[in-house]
């Protein structure tokens, strides 16, 4: 499954929500945050200065995927979101290719022959 915006809240409150694991007696947090990041997130409209550095803190490595939000978002603010993920300054070329296409192809093979 693949969460929007950055999986909205989820990365910023896991931890929240991994106390509740111990409501269940066969859970744990680590339990039910290692079920969390196996979500997959996608970078549309995330690319802020306090968004994108806790869904990379958070999410696994190769589940961030490009999101571009089209056609909803106009194309202009698009274009801005962009420019943050391509000037993001933690990430090199590697990190960078794979969210904006490596990512995806490896979860969905049939993309990298497109």
């Amino acid at each position: 499954m693949i969460l929007p915006h950055a999986g909205g809240f989820l990365p910023y409150a896991a931890d929240r929500f991994a106390v509740a694991a111990r409501l269940d007696p066969d859970a744990t947090p680590a339990g039910l945050l290692s079920e969390l990041r196996r979500f997959y997130f996608d970078t549309a409209i995330s690319a802020g200065s306090a968004s994108l550095p806790s869904l990379l803190a958070f999410a696994q490595p190769g589940h961030v995927l490009y999101g571009s939000d089209f056609p909803m978002l106009p194309e202009d603010w698009g274009t801005g979101f962009d420019t943050g993920l391509d000037d993001y300054p933690h990430w090199g070329p590697e990190e960078l290719h794979a969210v904006n296409r490596g990512n995806a192809e490896r979860l969905i093979p049939r993309l990298a022959h497109s």
